[in-house]
């Protein structure tokens, strides 16, 4: 992993070092639609990683610019400009068929339309066409989630945190489709899952841990969390006694969050703007995201003020926006969404009563997503659960604190871990059947991992059958076409059906899958024979090896881009010199046009089509003599050469003396001199090697330092330097 995926080579000890780092290491990962937060413990105290432009948050948007790709903030900056080759919201495309209903709902804030992808036509896939340099190139939402992790993983790398064991936060609503299309993204970025981890699972371990201590052993604490995010709603209650978590119901709606409001909004000012322009501003992917940024900051603004005002210029070719908007104004807009929210927590509350409890069971609501904090959503919990929302739970580390808490159980001898022994149950979000003959295998809310164990009835006579299993046909997956799981083909010996034993899993990821079949205590073959999920082995390799690919071509763009960046700089830096300082007896105007022509070609050179651009020898190559010209400019105007000149002058007075002292050792050891010991010769030879080595260290300072600044030690130096050295050696000989 260390040599692999790390890039350090490192001497065997060093290694030995980092892999006992790794043992102790943990990341946990919360992966929003909007942004991504990655946590760790150090010492024992929770603390998130920050990225690398110093926030808390990374954007989940990964672009494509040339031969580079970006992520984080440096991609959500350049979206507007970069829309075609720009993936937003990169995690909610997993999983999803071309021909599936979300497709069509999740294309509504996508910058590119989602295409069919015609290397797996059978399972219906679809990706997305990248404009890369003029060309289009396809990618799925694998590989697009793929490159994002394995972009992130550098973050903490980069901060001396060595491992790739991760626990990542997935949507309590997220089928076997796309948490196999998770995995298979991590997988493609070299990161080792431990666990994906439901929202609901996460959120309750890190209410746990903080109120750890107000727990009670025996009787349970019931407690309402309400995650409204950037993109759906989640509601779950849990129950917590010190030593158990048991995540009782979740209930959760795939579009209704703070992008589906401003989308609301967006729509209602594009509809005025074109009834006063005559301009549909959807018409438009830059404007559309415009919009739809300044949007997003005026209703966090309205949760504190009573109005504000969206101000775009040239939002269009020759039209500026300008909208009022109140608060009583984007809650008429956003009625729908109320809606929605109002719906689903009573049908939340529905579960909760059939489970055996009431509102009053309800110890305290808790706050989870951000976008709670708009009054109107605050009052309507108030009204149906008879309660004030509590808001102490910190909104964008709820959740990855909770994946981090999660890894660290992972590690069994971490010390002083407070929730290492605790119980957890997650909640399974699904009712999963066995078809013809018609049996529930596992309802919704079964705690997993787990196992059943069942026998069928089958009146087939031939030695081979099929089973399938499919996901019960419900509100929440009305959207999928096809809720087949898996389909096996199985071989049981005639007339012994009746005798088989089935057991089915659903493991740690919520992934079921048949995991023997045995008779009279001897396992039977079975052969999987159709999924609707997942990518092959093979195809999983290539991803995997072409994301390694891209990622050194990255390095190798990243250094080529910060040469190209340095140069121009350093021609800038030359341009702004040649203006403002008076060159008269320093640089004649034959230099001065000499340079200023080598400077025009080599920048005319940097903002071409070349190739060669993309090859850091080619680019030292090209700006070989512009540095020479450069060097030779800067060295006149502050005083380089003087510099080097009377360190040369040093350096031959100290080579003199060298020899001066050398030879007066052979005269001591022959008997000519008297007048000096050898041992006052050893110590002056100590003393010259000393002043040797400082000259050594002025000469390297002056060779790499930056001949676009004024030297950091001047000609004096140099001479006092020498004055001084000469007066000590003359002190020692006495």
């Amino acid at each position: 992993y260390i040599d692999t995926y790390m890039n350090l080579n490192y001497v065997d000890d060093i290694k030995i070092n980092i892999i006992q780092k790794m043992s102790e290491a943990v990341i946990g990962i919360s992966v929003g639609s909007k942004n991504t937060v990655i946590g760790t413990f150090d010492k024992n105290v929770f603390k998130v990683i920050l990225s690398d432009t110093s926030a808390r948050t990374i954007p989940t948007v990964i672009s494509f610019s040339g031969k580079e790709r970006n992520f984080g903030d440096i991609a959500f900056n350049k979206n507007r400009q970069n829309f075609k080759s720009t993936i937003i919201y990169p995690n909610r495309w997993l999983g999803i068929k071309y021909d599936n209903a979300l497709k069509d709902e999740e294309s509504k804030y996508a910058n590119l339309p989602p295409v069919k992808n015609i290397n797996d036509v059978n399972n219906n896939s679809l990706g997305f066409n990248i404009d890369i340099k003029g060309e289009k190139t396809f990618h799925t939402p694998e590989i697009i989630m793929g490159s994002f992790f394995n972009k992130i993983k550098n973050i903490w790398v980069n901060q001396n945190i060595y491992t790739h064991n991760i626990v990542i936060s997935i949507p309590d609503y997220y089928t076997i489709y796309e948490r196999e299309a998770m995995l298979n993204s991590i997988y493609i970025s070299g990161l080792n899952c431990l666990s994906l981890l439901n929202e609901s699972s996460a959120i309750s371990i890190n209410y746990a841990f903080k109120e750890l201590s107000t727990l009670n052993e025996n009787i349970p604490r019931l407690v309402c969390f309400i995650d409204l995010g950037h993109s759906h709603l989640t509601i779950c209650y849990t129950e917590f006694t010190k030593k158990a978590i048991k995540v009782l119901s979740v209930s959760s709606e795939r579009f209704c969050g703070a992008r589906d409001m401003d989308y609301l909004i967006a729509e209602k000012i594009s509809y005025e703007f074109q009834k006063q322009n005559g301009i549909d501003l959807f018409d438009s992917p830059k404007a559309k995201i415009s919009l739809m940024n300044n949007i997003n900051k005026i209703r966090k603004n309205l949760t504190v003020n009573k109005e504000g005002t969206i101000s775009i210029d040239e939002i269009v070719k020759g039209r500026d926006l300008v909208h009022n908007l109140t608060r009583e104004n984007m809650e008429e807009i956003i009625k729908p969404i109320l809606l929605q929210f109002t719906n689903l927590c009573f049908e939340s509350l529905k579960k909760l009563q059939n489970l055996g409890y009431t509102v009053n069971n309800i110890h305290s609501v808790e706050m989870v997503g951000d976008t709670l904090r708009t009054p109107c959503f605050s009052e309507i919990i108030k009204q149906i659960y008879k309660k004030e929302l509590s808001k102490t739970l910190i909104p964008d580390e709820c959740i990855v604190k909770g994946c981090t808490l999660f890894a660290l159980m992972h590690l069994p001898n971490y010390p002083n871990f407070r929730l290492q022994n605790f119980f957890i149950k997650h909640y399974n979000p699904y009712e999963i059947f066995l078809e013809n003959p018609n049996m529930k295998i596992f309802e919704e809310g079964i705690n997993f991992p787990t196992t059943k164990k069942f026998k069928l009835n089958n009146q087939n006579q031939a030695n081979e059958f099929r089973i399938k299993f499919i996901y019960n046909n419900t509100r929440e997956l009305n959207c999928f076409n096809d809720k087949l799981i898996q389909e096996y083909k199985i071989n049981i010996p005639y007339n012994n059906y009746n005798n088989a034993e089935f057991e089915y899993e659903l493991n740690t990821n919520c992934i079921p899958k048949l995991k023997k079949v045995t008779l009279q205590n001897e396992n039977i073959k079975f052969d999987l024979i159709k999924q609707n999920y997942g990518l092959t082995h093979d195809i999983l390799e290539l991803y995997r090896n072409e994301e390694s690919a891209r990622d050194e071509n990255d390095l190798i763009m990243k250094e080529v881009i910060g040469y190209k960046n340095s140069l121009e700089e350093y021609i800038y830096k030359i341009r702004e010199k040649l203006n403002s300082v008076n060159l008269n007896g320093k640089f004649t105007q034959k230099e001065r046009d000499t340079l200023n022509e080598e400077m025009d070609k080599v920048m005319n050179w940097l903002y071409s089509d070349d190739e060669d651009l993309y090859k850091i020898d080619k680019l030292e190559e090209k700006s070989k003599n512009l540095k020479k010209l450069g060097d030779s400019f800067y060295m006149k105007i502050n005083d380089w050469s003087e510099i080097k000149l009377y360190l040369g002058n040093m350096e031959t007075l100290l080579y003199e003396k060298l020899t001066y002292f050398a030879s007066l050792e052979d005269e001591i050891k022959k008997g000519k001199r008297k007048d000096i010991t050898l041992d006052k010769i050893n110590k002056i030879n100590e003393y010259i090697q000393k002043e040797f080595n400082n000259y050594e260290q002025k000469a390297y300072e002056i060779d790499v330092a930056d001949k676009t600044k004024p030297p950091k030690f001047g000609v004096q130096d140099i001479q006092n330097m020498i004055t001084s050295f000469n007066n000590n050696i003359e002190q020692m000989k006495k």
